[in-house]
């Protein structure tokens, strides 16, 4: 049994490279043809990677509690929010999953730039798609914020996702379902003019839902100092968007602090409350280093 199963095991690394090779070559988009399938494969899967990694993420963080020093407002956000944020996150699933119908039937129909050979434009511009998916899709971000903002929007529309001012990872994906087909646009706008792989395209989509959840999660990683620095300070933090929500205003960019820096949108207690709560994660952790070292610990 041991040796059948090594062998199964074998076999299983040894068809990697073929299901790689399928997939940048023309798999990839036949899979993704079919509209039901794909409304069916968009919701179970992202309903299972919401599950895991927002769901993981809050259970590490708010129920074990652990790295609460890295923790940006102390207080716990209350049940009835993390339900709201749930909830609205599962309509999100939904709008997504029927945008992703109609992206599916575009595809089979031919109407997009989509390709399926990785071949077809070459590696160079397999990583420029990319970058440039990414890179569009924060200054489509920045402007759609802006207009959500706007007295009408926000207070019918925006206001979903601002209700909770202390957010959790899942509060990434709580949007009104008007929010979500503004995003939703950017990314069928963009296959319909831009030549992009689908695994490529997946690779936008993959950062989208990665920095969602870290800019959400009400924790801040980045060390002292990231805000003020000349190249890592264009890269938002947690901290940024934490503003924004406890804030309601301001510091509206998603991925990189150029449009705010350039409309002058940023939080003017950005980089202070930044330095600030750092100062107190050194403070606390100062704090816990003590206590496990037990008293008589320190030298006289």
């Amino acid at each position: 049994m041991i040796d059948a199963f090594a062998a199964s095991v074998v076999d299983a690394v040894d068809s990697v490279p073929a299901v790689v090779h399928r997939v940048l070559h023309g798999e990839s988009l036949a899979r993704a043809s079919d509209p039901v399938t794909t409304f069916v494969h968009y919701c179970v899967g992202f309903a299972a990677r919401y599950a895991l990694f927002c769901g993981g993420a809050f259970f590490v963080f708010h129920r074990l509690r652990l790295w609460r020093h890295f923790k940006i407002q102390q207080a716990d956000p209350s049940a009835k929010m993390v339900r709201h944020e749930i909830l609205w996150s599962a309509s999100n699933t939904l709008c997504t999953g029927l945008f992703s119908m109609l992206l599916a039937w575009l595809i089979a129909d031919g109407r997009t730039a989509m390709y399926a050979d990785v071949d077809d434009h070459g590696w160079p511009w397999f990583v420029a798609s990319v970058a440039l998916g990414t890179l569009g899709f924060d200054t489509w971000f920045y402007w759609q914020h802006r207009a959500l903002h706007t007295p009408w929007l926000f207070r019918h529309v925006h206001a979903i996702h601002h209700r909770p001012t202390n957010p959790t990872a899942f509060a990434g994906f709580a949007h009104h379902p008007v929010e979500t087909f503004a995003e939703d646009l950017y990314f069928l706008l963009f296959v319909l003019v831009v030549p992009i792989h689908p695994v490529a395209f997946g690779l936008v989509g993959l950062h989208a839902f990665t920095l969602a959840i870290l800019g959400h999660m009400g924790f801040e990683f980045f060390p002292r100092g990231f805000t003020a620095h000349p190249l890592f300070g264009l890269h938002n933090t947690a901290t940024h968007h934490n503003m924004h929500h406890s804030h309601v205003g301001g510091n509206y960019s998603l991925y990189f602090n150029v449009w705010d820096r350039l409309m002058g949108t940023n939080h003017p207690d950005y980089h202070r409350v930044f330095a600030a709560t750092k100062d107190a994660q050194a403070a606390a952790r100062d704090v816990s280093v003590d206590r496990a070292a037990g008293p008589g610990s320190q030298a006289t």
